[in-house]
């Protein structure tokens, strides 16, 4: 793992060595792959006037995202142990890999850190390291998003996940699905 970086990222990087998490399981993109990602979720995701102004930050608080997406669903994070929702992130997303984009929150400007990683380590990294801001996972073809905002409301947009599942977890730690 390469520790050249400061701040928010370098954290993460230490973060990654102290728990053992492999490259296989957490690689930050590097500066040519993390544009077209970027570019793409924009594209897909968010409203097309909005992102030209505001990019993908405020777009979960905002209203940001594109109109007639398929299946929006909401649930907020309020009570005691209820992000561990993210644990069972592998059993809702059904998948091997997925992007993760992580806002660091101690710069003034917007800056996202995009890795493509494992969904199984993703509660271990958003809940244990300091500086994120609001996250956003996405599947590798893009087809829905996950985000939780730093009001601690959660969306899932876009279609292939199955509603029922996501229902059944949430239920589980007592957080009412919108």
């Amino acid at each position: 793992m390469n520790l050249k970086w400061n701040g928010f990222r370098r954290e993460v990087a230490e973060y990654l060595i102290e728990n053992q998490i492999s490259e296989n399981e957490f690689r930050f993109l590097g500066i040519y792959e993390w544009q077209n990602v970027y570019g793409r979720v924009l594209e897909r995701f968010i409203d097309s006037s909005y992102a030209k102004t505001c990019g993908l930050h405020w777009s979960n608080i905002e209203n940001g995202f594109r109109r007639g997406m398929d299946s929006i669903i909401e649930f907020g994070c309020f009570n005691e142990g209820s992000w561990q929702w993210m644990k069972k992130l592998p059993e809702i997303v059904n998948c091997d890999k997925v992007y993760l984009f992580l806002e660091d929150d101690e710069r003034q400007d917007t800056k996202y850190w995009i890795a493509e990683c494992s969904p199984s380590v993703i509660w271990l990294i958003v809940n244990d390291t300091y500086g994120i801001g609001d996250y956003y996972i996405t599947d590798k073809k893009f087809n829905w998003m996950i985000t939780e905002n730093h009001h601690e409301y959660v969306h899932i947009i876009g279609n292939g996940l199955e509603r029922s599942a996501i229902e059944k977890i949430c239920i589980k730690y007592h957080m009412p699905v919108f």
